[in-house]
């Protein structure tokens, strides 16, 4: 009998911007590969200027694919024993399908809870292969930080535009047969961002609405509920009155924006 093997890591993505699950994960991954198999697409021009860059230097060359070579290797140590992107070219185009898409809500089917989200699609492909010791090397070199930061300048384009705001209102699809895509202006999505709003004060009494449009500046009636962009949705601003900020005048008192929370909490730490 073949035994179930646990594919969430308890200590990867402490931001939650990337399911723990490694196998939510792989499931994205293929997905995508589907994606762009299906409806392949020359580069955008900066993930070309990033080819480029790498092709006419024989170091960067080796590291780039030394990176996935590296993480194949360690197939054994993953949750699933696989490395879902086998190679930069594969990167690439990866990458490139991703430069029109916004970040998905995604629900369990078994459960019917919220499974979280791939809020970091680049970091999902590269799990692996950017702790590599040449993807390291590779993520050091500051000619490839700047090819990067126009990458991600072309995808904040648009997620600032229009186009980017079809994962507010699609239609229930499925993912796999674990999990299924809904709309993150849907009932599955707002109730989880309820919670969140709501669970961000912590104990005691709870001034937060209960609804999300009592929460969220909303346009009720309007096409997308007023949002004009994934990033207008993603900042939307909270409602008068709702989440006030802790003693703004105590220095002793952290507040944590944006509904973060502490990576780390260390005591008694000496130099």
């Amino acid at each position: 009998m073949n035994k179930a093997v646990d594919t969430r890591h308890p200590h990867a993505h402490a931001g939650g911007w990337v399911p723990r699950d490694q196998a939510h994960v792989a499931r994205w991954v293929q997905r995508l590969r589907q994606a762009v198999t299906r409806q392949p697409r020359p580069l955008v021009a900066p993930i070309a200027g990033l080819k480029a860059l790498v092709e006419q230097d024989p170091l960067l060359h080796q590291q780039a694919q030394g990176m996935f070579d590296e993480a194949w290797q360690h197939e054994h140590s993953t949750p699933l024993g696989q490395v879902q992107v086998r190679s930069f070219d594969e990167f690439l185009q990866l990458l490139n399908g991703i430069m029109t898409t916004a970040p998905e809500a995604y629900q369990d089917v078994q459960t019917q809870e919220p499974a979280g989200l791939i809020g970091f699609p680049i970091n999902a492909l590269l799990n692996w292969p950017m702790a590599t010791a040449a993807g390291y090397d590779f993520f050091a070199n500051a000619l490839v930080n700047q090819q990067l930061r126009k990458i991600l300048g072309y995808w904040a384009d648009f997620l600032q535009s229009p186009a980017s705001r079809y994962v507010l209102t699609e239609s229930v699809s499925p993912l796999d047969r674990q999990t299924l895509i809904v709309p993150w202006l849907g009932d599955v999505a707002k109730r989880e961002m309820v919670k969140v709003a709501q669970g961000a004060l912590g104990a005691g009494d709870n001034p937060t609405p209960e609804r999300f449009e009592g929460i969220f500046h909303t346009a009720p009636g309007e096409e997308y509920e007023g949002f004009a962009s994934w990033d207008d949705f993603f900042t939307r601003r909270f409602c008068p009155g709702v989440r006030p900020v802790t003693a703004p005048d105590d220095d002793s008192v952290i507040a944590n924006a944006c509904e973060s929370a502490p990576l780390q909490v260390v005591t008694g730490v000496r130099r």
